[in-house]
């Protein structure tokens, strides 16, 4: 995994995920925390993936692999604020 990868992967993480927190109840945190749970969640799906072996999913072209870059960091980014926003409701 190089730096570029993890650049998207927050990225990905800090503009996908507090939107898709948004939709799934992790409204109640402020946008700046549901952004630095984006990035932390963005950048751990990615190196987790890394660490899986998931290679090219979507391609071996370079831009494939910036955006799956990016998505793998929205998805992470956008679950671990959904749950962070979740778990403030509670509390």
């Amino acid at each position: 995994m190089d730096m570029m990868d993890l650049i998207l992967n927050g990225a990905g993480g800090a503009i996908i995920g507090p939107l898709v927190a948004q939709f799934l109840g992790g409204k109640h945190q402020s946008l700046m925390m549901r952004v630095i749970a984006g990035i932390v969640g963005g950048l751990g799906v990615g190196a987790g993936a890394d660490a899986a072996g998931m290679g090219a999913i979507l391609g071996s072209d370079q831009t494939m692999q910036m955006i799956q870059s990016v998505l793998e960091g929205g998805l992470g980014g956008g679950a671990l604020a959904s749950l962070s926003g979740m778990l403030k409701k509670k509390a």
